[in-house]
């Protein structure tokens, strides 16, 4: 396999691999008649959640959708990609309620949805606020998260994905082709301000920094790699990373489906990122998953608390 072909950003999943964090990323279709639930499994060693779509649609015999078509963007010289960061506020550390759950009791994704009604609302509340729809849900979920998970009143780091399709060569779709930024959220944020640090961070070129050193691998290897990630997971504790995979088009009844299928994913979460969540719009539907990482001792009850502050911090009833 060639350079330019090697999933390098695997490589960093496959490291964690080795020290049990898990990295399956759930894709699941939902009869909303019925609840009942069909879950295509992949790794996150092997697809990013772009990718994962494309691969599950496929297994469950789906015509193939479209990914989704991003804002061409230029790579920036190569300079520009090491300025500094914009996110000039420090997280404070980390402080999470205590539990007291079980390991393995919160396994399964939880999923809302709202209803093509209730999605175009949202979306008409972000442009009357000239802000993103990520901005409003990534602010409503970090206060979801300091309602019913932190001990209330801190800012959090979240890891924010940049789909890099639109601004690198593609060898083949089906691969880890996210970089990322990191921002820092607290309660009493407005979405003006979240909406103008996303936009502070794409400019600065942040993500580009971080796609260069998560390709590393091409000349520390898998071993290097793996000493590296083995040192990183102790480090600074986040809330999670905020999966948003954009707008898709796909036609369920060509995979025996029911038309009003709904669509969600989610990740794992790891020790550092435990609050794994997923927001995902399907023919008009938006979907909400959420997961909590075992290491948080949190379970069933305390998830689906979570997850229904968001929906409620978004304004909406799903």
């Amino acid at each position: 396999m060639s350079a330019a072909a090697t999933d390098y950003i695997g490589m960093w999943y496959r490291a964690r691999a080795r020290l049990g964090v898990d990295d399956r990323i759930e894709f699941i279709f939902i009869d909303p008649a019925s609840g009942q639930r069909r879950t295509v499994a992949l790794r996150h060693r092997d697809y990013d959640g772009v990718a994962g779509i494309l691969v599950a649609a496929r297994e469950v015999g789906m015509r193939m959708p479209m990914v989704p078509s991003g804002k061409r963007r230029k790579a920036p010289p190569f300079w520009q990609r090491w300025q500094s960061p914009a996110e000039s506020r420090e997280p404070a550390e980390l402080q999470w309620r205590r539990f007291g759950v079980a390991d393995g009791e919160n396994n399964a994704p939880l999923v809302q949805w709202l209803n093509p009604q209730q999605t175009r609302a949202l979306y008409q509340r972000a442009h009357q606020q000239k802000v993103s729809v990520n901005s409003l849900l990534l602010l409503a979920l970090h206060r979801a998260v300091s309602d019913t998970l932190l001990v209330k009143g801190q800012p959090g780091s979240w890891c924010f994905p940049v789909n890099m399709r639109n601004a690198v060569t593609v060898p083949r779709q089906e691969m880890n082709l996210s970089s990322a930024f990191y921002l820092t959220v607290d309660e009493n944020d407005t979405p003006s301000r979240i909406d103008r640090t996303i936009r502070q961070n794409l400019k600065a070129n942040v993500h580009w920094r971080y796609w260069h050193l998560a390709r590393i691998g091409r000349w520390l290897g898998q071993r290097g790699v793996n000493w590296v990630c083995s040192r990183l997971l102790n480090g600074q504790q986040h809330c999670g990373s905020f999966s948003s995979l954009g707008e898709w088009q796909m036609d369920f009844m060509s995979a025996g489906m029911a038309p009003d299928t709904v669509f969600a994913c989610c990740g794992p979460g790891s020790p550092n990122h435990p609050v794994a969540n997923g927001v995902t719009v399907v023919n008009g539907c938006m979907s909400l998953a959420l997961k909590l990482h075992p290491s948080l001792g949190a379970g069933h009850a305390q998830a689906e608390q979570c997850l229904q502050r968001w929906i409620n911090w978004l304004g909406a009833d799903a």
